[in-house]
């Protein structure tokens, strides 16, 4: 009898937490009700505690399934992905390149760079992982990503930086505010103004809100808004202005919203990530340049495709160190819930 749980055992914790019941369980992994009901008293007896309770005719998972399954996910999800990649062999030979990213550089970097990487470079198959910016940092370390794009952080021991771009911060304006047409926006041109603030998701000083001031000189926050793309839609609708770096507004390039500098600077510096002596799968050399210059042409393109042309566009990126004090209390104000954050 076995003194540990099994393959078998997970399997089958896993099979009545996906489906909550003994049938359901029976059903997905093809074997009778009665052997999962003898599979899961042998792990309460070798856990030495109960992991379902049995109520009106289901198993509901209690607190202690609930962190187990947690783990279990993560090793199914890798089991998976090895899989898949068992599976591509059968096709062609490829090397696999897993890049964990913020998902406004999912969005507005990745897309052109891994078609010229992948046209001039080397057909590698490439796994894009969204992550919140102090994810991306703990996926490279975790070594679950070869490489990864965020905006730059607190130094970590064994990984490495590479500065890819600094964006300069842009005013988002809808096509008929009044500010809309100016080339540079103020701080001090904002006050009393509807904005739409979007939070830091790593809890770092926010130098905008600083910059903004407090008081009858601050503006008036409406929204709080945590994903960058639903602060833009917000801007094109006419509830306020926001404060963004380019690669956020980027997907808005082509929308009615009209981009003007901001002043003071306020930056944004996104960095590529990797683990030190980690060998290198793939071009890592390569991979960063490409990224760089899609950068720069990100940064032209934001400006060209602003409303009001060159004048009006989008700039380049972060020195987040202003030291913060309370954030200005919104009056009438609704928050958009979690998510994702750029």
């Amino acid at each position: 009898m076995a003194t540990k749980l099994t393959y078998r055992h997970i399997e089958v914790i896993r099979a009545v937490m996906l489906t909550g019941s003994v049938t359901g369980a029976a059903a997905s992994l093809h074997v009778t009700q009665p052997a999962i009901s003898h599979l899961l008293r042998e792990i309460d007896g070798l856990l030495a505690f109960s992991l379902f309770d049995r109520q009106a005719g289901r198993l509901v998972p209690t607190g202690r399934a609930r962190l187990i399954f947690d783990e279990i996910e993560r090793s199914f999800i890798g089991l998976d992905i090895i899989n898949d990649v068992c599976a591509r062999l059968r096709v062609s030979e490829q090397r696999n390149v897993t890049i964990a990213l913020v998902p406004v550089a999912a969005a507005a970097i990745m897309p052109p760079v891994i078609a010229e990487y992948r046209r001039s470079i080397g057909s590698d198959f490439f796994l894009i992982d969204s992550a919140a910016n102090e994810q991306v940092i703990g996926q490279i370390v975790a070594r679950k990503a070869d490489f990864g794009v965020a905006l730059e952080t607190t130094a970590v021991p064994g990984v490495q930086s590479h500065l890819l771009f600094e964006f300069e911060a842009r005013c988002l304006l809808a096509h008929d505010h009044p500010l809309a047409g100016r080339s540079v926006v103020h701080g001090g041109d904002l006050a009393g103004m509807d904005m739409i603030h979007v939070p830091r998701a790593d809890r770092l000083a926010d130098p905008v809100v600083e910059l903004l001031g407090h008081g009858d000189a601050a503006p008036i926050q409406v929204v709080e808004c945590a994903g960058a793309t639903g602060a833009c839609a917000m801007v094109e609708a006419g509830i306020g202005f926001a404060i963004l770096d380019p690669v956020a507004a980027f997907p808005f390039r082509n929308s009615r919203i009209w981009f003007a500098r901001f002043e003071p600077r306020v930056t944004f510096r996104f960095c590529a990530y990797w683990l030190e002596g980690r060998e290198a799968r793939f071009d890592r050399a390569a991979l960063t340049r490409l990224m760089t210059e899609r950068c720069r042409n990100l940064d032209r393109l934001c400006l060209s495709a602003a409303p009001g042309g060159p004048s009006s566009g989008i700039g380049r990126t972060p020195v987040i160190g202003v030291a913060v004090g309370k954030t200005p209390r919104p009056r009438q104000a609704v928050s958009a819930l979690p998510g994702d954050r750029r």
